[in-house]
This record gives C-alpha cells, structure tokens and sequence, in this order.
C-alpha cells in the first residue's frame, strides 16, 4: 500500500517484547487476539497500514477473497465467515456459513481463480471448496498423518495453493492436491520454530520461514541453509499473519494487537522505548542521559488524552504544564507534542525523528538543563496517535 504516514509536529513549550506468539503460516488461523492489526508493505520492520476489524476474540484469517492480488481479512464466529475486501473497518463484504463450528479451517487458492477459499480438515481428510459459499466439498483429499501440522503454499509457482505437513524441522510439499508421495522434502530451521509461508521476494512461489521472538528468518527457495533475509519486527509475545497487502506480488508481515485508546493507560512500551531513543540521540550528541520520571508522564499522557479525544493539536498553558510539574515533584521546563497517523503507532523511532528535524523540538530534546523526560502517548479511536514529551529541570 506504500506508506500512508501523516506526521505533524508543531512548535515547541518551553514552559519556566510467551516465548513468542505462534506465527500464521500462509492459509491458517491468525493466533493471539485483538481486533486491530498493523500491517508492513517492505522490510523496514515499521507499519505502513493500522487497521481494525472485526472483535478481539475472532478467529481470524487471511486471504484475497476477490481476485484483486490484495490480501484483506476475514474474521470467523462458529461456523459462519465475514470476509473484508478491502483494508479497512466496518461490515463485511461476504458472509459465508460452511462446515461446523469446531473445524479446522484452512484458506488457500486451491483452483488457481486467483481467489482464496476455505478447506475445512478433519484429521488428514480435506474438504476443499472453490468458491465463498456454503454447501458441499468441490474436492475431497487424503493427505498426511491425522496429528501432522499442515501449511498451506504455492510451492511450484503454478498458481495453485496445496498442502505441506511438517515434522520436526523436516517439510513435506505437495505441488498438487492429492495424497501420495511428497514432491519436496525439505529441512528448515529447528523443530521448535514458529513457521511462516509466504512469496517473500514476489517471483510466484511460496516458500518458508521461521520466526524466534521478534527476529524472522526467510528463505526465497524450498532449500535447507541460512536464511536470505533476516529482520526483526514488533514484539515476541505479538501474534503474526502473513499477506500482500499492497497488492505487489510479494508477502510481507503484519502483526495483530489489542486496541488501545485515549482512555487507557497508553502506548507503555512505546513511551518507554521513546525515552531510550531520546537518550541515544542525547548521548550521540555528548549530553548526559536525562532521567524517566514516572509521575511527571501522568501529565504528558492526560495531555494526549485530551488531544485524542478533542481532535485538537495544541500545547498545554505555560501554567499547566508548571502545574502538572509541581504534581510530580519537578520543575518542569518544556514541551513537545506530536500526532501521526495510524502506521506510527508501532514505530517510535519515526515519530522520533519528525522531532529531531524540527529545530525547537531537537533543541528540547538534546538541551543539557533539561535532565528528566517523561512521555505519554496515546492511540485515538481513529487509529491517530497523540505523543506528548515534557522535560524538566529538577525532580524529587
């Protein structure tokens, strides 16, 4: 989708990472929960595209439910399916009763109509249908051991999704949906990987890759080996799902959070990484490190609260911003504020950056007097996400 980031920093105050979540494999059930999913278009492990869809209990798959080379998503309650046709929130576009409520479902474009479809398993018994609807298989198949985990991929680049099943860390692909002997049989990883399947460089065929925390090992060939691209992304308890989202033939990642809103608590781990990021810039530029300060974010957070829920952007009074100091047991000295469209929610170091190349707000965040920070970000309803930095001179 190409990045759609919107970032506004305006003038500046100066006042007196379970051992990570399982990872989606193409054509299977997105763990985890949450209804709001950021979403990567490259491998610059930031977010091009936040969106929320559906309830934070689905089961959730992915899939291009159309035919026009977008992956979207579809969210599955018992036995009846919602499919979206685009990225985005509100009703679906197609709802779809098929098999019964405890299936394993698995999408894949079993027919090569470009469209993807369920399969529901029933040990090693698969009923395929070719289109979005309810009603009878269009094709039964037996394949694998009952108790195999099973991927979904286009191995051969035909067209066509068909079945692997993994064992240890050996992958045994089929390039047709029948049962019978493997046509690759391939080592990858280690057997307590997390695995991942998807067309990572956009040449039409699928092939592995593994995930360990936060760091993603891919291969852009059915081979053993190292990896051809490794890269870290979101957090290691953070459940993951494959898809092209932007419509260029190649797969990238996503990862499937819980909303956060203006009246929580905020983006914690986001301030928190913040405050590191600020002090790298400070030390890269010779200064002391400045100090978190937990009660001076109540303020920096209230502020951003009220940003988020007035649509407003503006800094707090002089008086506020002493006020909310003295609060906190700090002698509070500036402001910066920020807000950003919904791809910065996951990406600190970007709404970092907006800062430093805005003369005042680098001059706020590099000053030497300025020796305690506190940061309080929140995520609006709307996906905009409100960032609020206040400094201070003292604290005790």
């Amino acid at each position: 989708m190409g990045a759609r980031r919107t970032a506004l920093v305006v003038g500046t105050v100066t006042a007196l990472t379970l051992l990570g979540a399982p990872a989606n494999a193409k054509g299977g059930e997105v763990g985890g929960s949450g209804s709001v999913y950021h979403l990567t278009d490259g491998w610059s492990s930031r977010t091009d595209e936040t969106v929320a869809y559906g309830r934070a209990g689905d089961r959730v798959y992915v899939g291009d439910w159309d035919g026009d080379g977008e992956d979207t998503l579809a969210v599955r309650r018992g036995a009846t399916y919602y499919f979206a046709n685009t990225l985005s929130g509100g009703s679906a576009d197609r709802v779809v009763t098929y098999g019964r409520p405890g299936d394993t479902v698995l999408m894949g474009d079993w027919d090569g109509d470009g469209v993807d479809t369920p399969a529901v398993r029933r040990g090693n018994v698969y009923h395929v249908k070719n289109s979005l609807g309810g009603g009878g298989a269009d094709r039964v198949v037996v394949y694998g051991n009952p108790g195999d985990e099973v991927l979904v991929g286009d191995w051969d680049g035909d067209g066509r999704d068909t079945l692997g099943v993994r064992r240890g860390n050996v992958y045994h692909l089929k390039n047709s949906l029948s049962g019978g002997r493997a046509d690759h049989t391939v080592p990858y990883g280690r057997a307590g990987d997390d695995v991942l399947v998807g067309d990572w460089n956009g040449d039409g065929r699928d092939t592995l890759g593994v995930r360990r925390g936060s760091a993603y090992y891919l291969k852009n060939r059915i081979a053993g080996g190292g990896a051809d691209r490794v890269l870290a992304f979101g957090r290691d308890d953070d459940a993951v799902l494959v898809g092209d989202w932007n419509g260029d033939g190649a797969a990238t990642l996503g990862i499937r959070r819980a909303a956060q809103s203006a009246g929580q608590g905020g983006l914690t781990s986001f301030d928190a990484e913040m405050v590191d990021l600020v002090n790298a810039e400070r030390r890269r530029a010779g200064v002391a490190p400045a100090q978190a300060w937990p009660l001076l974010r109540e303020g920096a957070l209230e502020h951003s609260r009220w940003m988020a829920r007035t649509g407003s952007f503006e800094h707090a009074t002089g008086t506020t911003i002493s006020s909310d100091g003295r609060a906190a047991g700090c002698d509070a000295s500036a402001e910066n504020i920020f807000w950003g469209t919904s791809g910065f929610a996951t990406d600190p170091a970007a709404v970092l950056r907006e800062y430093m190349n805005s003369p005042g707000h680098r001059a706020n965040i590099l000053a030497p007097e300025n020796r305690f920070i506190a940061i309080g970000s929140v995520q609006a309803d709307n996906g905009r996400i409100y960032n609020t930095q206040r400094f201070a001179r003292s604290c005790s």
